[in-house]
């Protein structure tokens, strides 16, 4: 195999195998299918690898990297589940009394706790290998009880290479429901690219407009756009610092409603090799501006966003080949109009 002869290799790792069940021959006889292009069996090999208990963690790091990129040329379907407490999912405000105008009112809802399962799907399937068109699939569902909290997310579109594979065109549809209604929908087109990367370092953007409708709020639809930047390197062998920025603009039908905004993220992720634990912690702070004032509140709206999110794992936290992770965050949105001030925590234990 270390000769480039991996014809040769892959009939005596077949021979060898007949002999014992070793998971070391399996790995290599998946290492001589992946370099000869046979992607379908060396990825089975290498999960069959990969789920056994007595691989090693640096082992399946290394598998997983072979996994991905197998992935990346054949396709994939992945779905998580997790456990989720949130305790404000409407996003209340914890004031009970607003005026409009001269009318004082008090709100009949308050802030409550709702615990759940969120089932999360992702696919990536290339469908024109001569025109490196891909299609793609993002998708979660959370499902409370009583069903008048539910709420579903999905994401899709086609991807297309531009320039090699430096920039990724894409073009979909999102949209989510709430309860049992329609939210929004949001037909977009963008762009995604690595613009710098090494062993060390790693710099993306991406930007993204369209054109967001609610059916039942059509004073909000709007032409939408944002751009970002994605930054991750690592500091040492065992820690990496993280940061995105982005900004957004939203124009929305009647002008008291249209916004421009920002949002800036630094993070640190680490691991400690003798124990396996992986720590996380992202601050996420953001900004956003109306356009005009509020028809209802007589005030202009400015908003500012905090969130703090913390994530724990284990490399051998593991199930039915699934990794185990548990996050929790806290998020505060504070604005000069009361009515959309709110405040909320989040816990989910996460299988993926």
């Amino acid at each position: 195999m270390q000769a480039g002869n991996f014809a040769q290799a892959e009939a005596l790792f077949r021979r060898m195998l007949q002999e014992t069940d070793s998971p070391r021959i399996k790995l290599e006889l998946a290492r001589t299918l992946y370099f000869q292009g046979k992607y379908e069996e060396a990825k089975t090999l290498f999960q069959d690898v990969a789920a056994h208990a007595d691989t090693p963690w640096r082992v399946r790091d290394n598998i997983a990297r072979f996994v991905r990129d197998i992935e990346e040329r054949t396709g994939y379907f992945k779905f998580g589940v997790s456990l989720v407490s949130d305790s404000n999912p409407r996003n209340l405000s914890a004031q009970r009394e607003f005026s409009i105008g001269d009318l004082h009112l008090t709100s009949t809802e308050t802030p409550k706790r709702a615990t759940g399962l969120r089932y999360f799907a992702r696919g990536w399937q290339p469908v024109s290998e001569p025109f490196a068109i891909a299609g793609y699939v993002v998708a979660s569902y959370i499902d409370y009880p009583g069903g008048n909290l539910d709420r579903l997310t999905v994401d899709a579109g086609l991807a297309k290479d531009i320039w090699g594979t430096a920039v990724r065109g894409k073009a979909g549809m999102e949209f989510a429901t709430f309860g049992d209604k329609r939210l929004y929908q949001f037909p977009y087109a963008g762009f995604e690219s690595v613009l710098s990367e090494s062993d060390s370092h790693r710099l993306s953007g991406d930007v993204k407009a369209g054109k967001v409708r609610f059916p039942d709020f059509t004073y909000l639809d709007a032409t939408y756009w944002s751009a970002a930047l994605s930054a991750r390197r690592a500091l040492s062998q065992f820690v990496a610092a993280t940061a995105r920025v982005g900004v957004e603009h939203s124009a929305a039908n009647e002008r008291p409603y249209s916004y421009r905004g920002w949002d800036l993220a630094p993070g640190v992720s680490t691991f400690w090799p003798d124990s396996t634990f992986t720590l996380g912690a992202t601050l996420g702070v953001g900004a956003r501006t109306y356009a005009d004032v509020d028809p209802l509140f007589g005030r202009q709206r400015a908003d500012r966003k905090k969130r703090l999110e913390l994530s724990i794992g284990n490399k051998q936290w593991r199930w039915r080949n699934n990794y185990i992770s548990l996050v929790t965050s806290y998020e505060a949105n504070r604005s000069n109009i009361a009515f959309f001030e709110y405040r909320k925590t989040n816990i989910a234990v996460i299988i993926e």
